[in-house]
């Protein structure tokens, strides 16, 4: 039996050496050989058709690699995609030193478990200060928000639409929305006030101040949930042959980077750094350690980068 453990472990261990040196050898001809040249902070994916794609010099803008790449990647900092060749998927990790990584085992942390009292309908935001919630008018509030030394809390309502509350669950005038939700870790540029994100039921879209101060209200195409770096993409389609008008919202100053329009369909923001960033929780100063592009397409069917003016990079000829 020992014997028969220990020829597994060792086959076991041959297949993985086989695999990693296979890789190597696809990721040193496919990718490190054509790019060793250039720096991994001015490479970029470009695609004819958004199924196959390969690394584009801005600088340059020639094509280094063949149209092997399954998705569009970049260095930030490691490089990480499926490779096609000859028909036959392979994952590969290129590092920003141009060497193969081993891919990691994620180890998922333990679950937070978190209990709910269900006969406390307030919320204890500090000793001996609560929000009183009606529940024969709200279903629940959020967590609650401090504003000049009083509390408020987002509270979803019967209907299911959304109002803000004060500590003595009076709702707010001018703060009932179909929806209604805080921006998390940003403030409003000029007062610091937390800021939500809106729907109202006219169908609009915009943010407004907790003082009630509203901004880029019925100009947003989509929530503003999803971003990297600060930067959100704002479109209004899901796939890109439904897109007809697309921008990009910076939420740190509120404002538009590029205003909505219909030359390119912007779906996607990608990055280049030579460091990890947290790209959910961004800083003016996290910009300034990254080279950001946006995804695009227009007519002729190519996928392409903007660049942060909006220009689009596009190879020579």
């Amino acid at each position: 039996m020992k014997r028969i453990l220990l020829a597994v472990m060792l086959g076991t261990s041959v297949l993985g050496f086989a695999q990693s040196k296979k890789q190597r050898k696809i990721a040193q001809k496919y990718i490190i050989d054509k790019i060793r040249d250039y720096n991994s902070r001015d490479l970029v994916p470009y695609s004819k058709d958004g199924k196959k794609w390969a690394l584009m010099d801005v600088k340059s803008r020639k094509i280094l690699t063949d149209y092997v790449l399954n998705s569009p990647r970049t260095f930030d900092p490691t490089l990480y995609s499926y490779v096609d060749i000859n028909g036959r998927q392979e994952y590969i990790r290129i590092s920003l030193d141009y060497r193969v990584e081993r891919e990691p085992v994620a180890i998922d942390p333990p679950a937070a478990v978190q209990t709910v009292d269900p006969n406390n309908p307030a919320f204890q935001v500090e000793e001996k200060r609560k929000i009183k919630v009606d529940k024969t008018k709200y279903k629940y509030a959020f967590e609650p928000i401090l504003h000049k030394e009083e509390y408020y809390a987002v509270a979803s309502k019967k209907d299911n639409s959304r109002a803000l509350i004060n500590e003595k669950g009076e709702e707010l005038e001018g703060f009932h929305f179909e929806m209604m939700e805080e921006i998390r870790h940003y403030k409003d540029k000029e007062s610091g006030e937390t800021i939500f994100y809106v729907e109202g039921f006219d169908g609009k879209k915009g943010l407004v101040t907790i003082s009630g101060k509203k901004k880029l209200y019925g100009e947003l195409l989509q929530d503003v949930y999803n971003g990297v770096l600060g930067y959100i993409v704002q479109k209004d389609g899901e796939d890109t042959d439904e897109i007809k008008k697309s921008g990009i919202v910076d939420i740190i100053t509120q404002e538009w980077l590029i205003k909505p329009q219909e030359k390119y369909k912007i779906y996607d923001i990608i990055y280049t750094s030579s460091e990890a960033l947290n790209i959910w929780m961004s800083s003016v100063e996290d910009r300034g350690k990254a080279n950001i592009y946006f995804l695009a397409t227009d007519q002729s069917g190519q996928h392409f980068v903007l660049d942060i003016n909006g220009n689009s990079v596009l190879p020579k000829n």
